[in-house]
């Protein structure tokens, strides 16, 4: 039976669905792959850390080009799918939701960890720490009221068997901060790491062996540069090449590490994955856990800060506040809490750590 011509109309319409399938197709081509080459540039890092945000790109232009019946198009749009998801699944701890409860959950250790960047009230920090019920807390960039009282005074000494500090040092050209401030208070008492080993990034690191009774652990906090700059892009990377020397001597000595920090960088950023694959250590969050810790807002300068009055929740938003935790410990439970006059959220990290290996050296002595 004789096929029935198409029409010249249905052909223009055809050629209309490819042509929009490609132009939408190769783009998210290129997109999914930019996080291979991010080591290498600071503005391409700047795109790889939006990878959750590509991937639902990727997704929508795939659905889009099969309802085009576009089927060499939607095989590119899939690849390009599958690339871009390589990085979000890798190096995770934990892939289901887990929602903190308001105790710690059986027999976890319970972390809190959050970036105030200088601008809430001491007194609601205070109140944070006071309700989140945590067994070990981080806070970066306390407000200076607040640093008057723990950082250069004896604040929470009572209240906490362990303590350990960061200084606030200015950058040279004495009108941005080279070293936040910060301080990390136990439950239990810390025994200090010296860090001088990983060279002059040494002062970026508070980092302890956590005497838990059950068996100890390492805690290191840190906060690599935001990437507002190519400087500070390199900066922040020399500082995730010292995490990673100082990860890898703690695990030879037999203990597990947690890091508690705001990387400035998602996981499919450079940051997170050099961290991870070379510091032998994966992320808490969870990920069908769709939440962003920063920012509140969405930013219309990452130069200058500027923001606009939207809203920033996920997908508009990204996890850069996290914990990274070594392959043997285990992810209870992870929550963002609601934030307080930051930029950033406040997060809940419940996790079971196993007993430090035996081992014949100190790392405290080295």
């Amino acid at each position: 039976m004789p096929q029935r011509p198409v029409s010249k109309f249905r052909m223009f319409l055809r050629s209309i669905a490819a042509v929009i399938a490609w132009s939408l197709t190769i783009p998210a081509l290129c997109l999914s792959g930019v996080w291979v080459f991010s080591a290498h540039s600071f503005r391409l890092d700047l795109i790889a850390n939006l990878g959750a945000q590509i991937l639902i790109l990727c997704i929508a232009i795939a659905v889009m080009t099969a309802l085009l019946n576009r089927r060499r198009a939607l095989v590119f749009a899939l690849l390009a799918c599958a690339i871009q998801l390589t990085p979000l699944v890798r190096f995770r701890a934990a892939f289901l939701p887990r929602p903190p409860e308001s105790r710690p959950a059986a027999g976890a250790i319970r972390f809190l960890h959050y970036n105030d960047s200088g601008l809430s009230d001491k007194a609601d920090i205070y109140a944070l720490m006071e309700r989140s019920n945590a067994d070990i807390i981080s806070i970066l960039s306390p407000p200076v009221k607040m640093q008057f009282d723990v950082i250069y005074g004896p604040g929470l000494e009572d209240k906490y068997a362990g303590k350990m500090l960061r200084a606030w040092k200015a950058a040279p050209d004495s009108t941005s901060t080279e070293i936040s401030p910060g301080f990390v208070v136990s439950r239990w008492k810390l025994t200090p790491v010296d860090c001088s080993f990983v060279g002059k990034m040494s002062d970026r690191f508070m980092c302890a062996v956590v005497e838990r009774p059950e068996g100890r652990f390492a805690i290191v906090a840190v906060h690599p540069r935001s990437p507002r700059s190519e400087l500070r892009w390199l900066e922040g990377n020399a500082t995730i090449h010292a995490l990673v020397a100082l990860s890898n001597k703690l695990a030879n000595d037999g203990l597990p590490v947690v890091v508690l920090t705001d990387l400035n960088a998602s996981p499919t950023g450079w940051r997170s994955r050099e961290a991870c694959e070379r510091g032998h250590l994966l992320r808490a969050k969870p990920l069908f856990h769709p939440d962003g810790t920063y920012p509140d807002v969405v930013p219309t300068n990452i130069r200058t800060g500027q923001t606009s009055n939207i809203g920033a929740i996920w997908p508009l938003s990204i996890a850069i506040d996290d914990a990274l935790i070594s392959p043997s410990v285990e992810v209870a439970a992870w929550g963002g809490l609601d934030r307080l006059k930051s930029e950033h959220r406040p997060v809940i990290i419940d996790l079971r750590i196993p007993a430090a290996r035996t081992s014949g050296t100190n790392p405290i002595d080295r």
